[in-house]
């Protein structure tokens, strides 16, 4: 047992970066949650979440304990089915040796599903058979697209084109025999120099921290945090695919792409592959974001 620790030795606060999102079910939700020390030495401090388990919704906060001063993930679970609507949930920090308890909430909005327009061509079938066994062309009543490939297919009946010239096809021949060799020599020059270097042997599952910063309200020193980044795919075309991180890296190692926040912002990134090491970052007056992976 920790002894106890008065008050006003020790402070800390927790925080979520966002306090709202929209998502549809069906898509889980990382949330990053900044722990801060505010007056005292680090401790370790033990998080927890509500849920909604009635509702077939479910959370989880982790790691936990965490040191004050770094930082956690606030995951939610938001199965197919789940009936839309408002759903809050609370992070909770409390430290061993001391009364002082923090906690921040989140309200998730659940949209309801879209459905689907296969209706149309359902409703539409049964008139165009009938009209076919009459010889009489079809009325396109159904909607504006349909009728726009309806008239483009009666028009194409009505004018068919004509054949082109012998001339005309060997010209259009040698353009084509032309444009692949270019293709071929461009590909060829982009594998040798392109991937010859820190771009080689990349594809992979990757995974390191990220640490989100936000500028406090009060001015002084922003409010960071640091926490696990979900795994993310880099093939070895130099596509980045993550649920939180996504983009390109190009021959020369650079990457350009984006960034998603648990509230559904996404926030420009830019940054280097070298080494098998991925660092990108945004900076803005009021945020900053720093993602750094390596190769599992």
């Amino acid at each position: 047992m920790a002894a106890f620790v008065s008050q006003s030795d020790f402070d800390f606060s927790v925080r979520l970066s966002t306090y709202t999102m929209t998502v549809k079910a069906g898509q889980p939700i990382y949330v990053p949650v900044i722990v801060r020390t505010l007056k005292g030495q680090p401790r370790n401090i033990t998080l927890s979440t509500s849920d909604w388990r009635s509702a077939g919704l479910s959370a989880t906060v982790s790691p936990s304990p965490v040191r004050s001063g770094l930082g956690a993930n606030l995951k939610i679970t938001i199965p197919v089915g789940t009936a839309p609507g408002s759903y809050v949930f609370t992070v909770r920090g409390s430290t061993e040796g001391t009364f002082k308890t923090s906690n921040d909430s989140i309200t998730v909005i659940v949209e309801p599903e879209t459905e689907g327009t296969e209706g149309y061509d359902r409703q539409d079938a049964p008139q165009t058979q009938a009209e076919q066994g009459t010889g009489v062309e079809p009325a396109v009543s159904a909607s504006p697209s349909i009728a726009k490939r309806a008239s483009l297919f009666r028009s194409a009946k009505k004018s068919p084109s004509r054949p082109v010239p012998a001339g005309q096809r060997a010209l259009f021949v040698v353009i084509m025999f032309i444009m692949i060799g270019v293709l071929i020599y461009y590909l060829g020059v982009q594998l040798r120099t392109g991937f010859s270097g820190s771009a080689s042997g990349m594809s992979g599952t990757y995974a390191g921290t990220s640490t989100f910063c936000i500028a406090s309200v009060l001015g002084g020193s922003p409010e960071c945090g640091t926490s696990a980044t979900p795994e993310i795919q880099i093939n070895s075309a130099g596509d980045v695919l993550g649920l939180v991180l996504f983009g390109k890296i190009d021959g020369n190692g650079y990457f350009d792409g984006e960034a998603r926040a648990g509230d559904g912002t996404t926030f420009p990134m830019t940054g280097t592959f070298s080494n098998g090491i991925l660092t990108v970052d945004y900076e803005s007056s009021s945020v900053s974001w720093t993602i750094t992976v390596h190769k599992q």
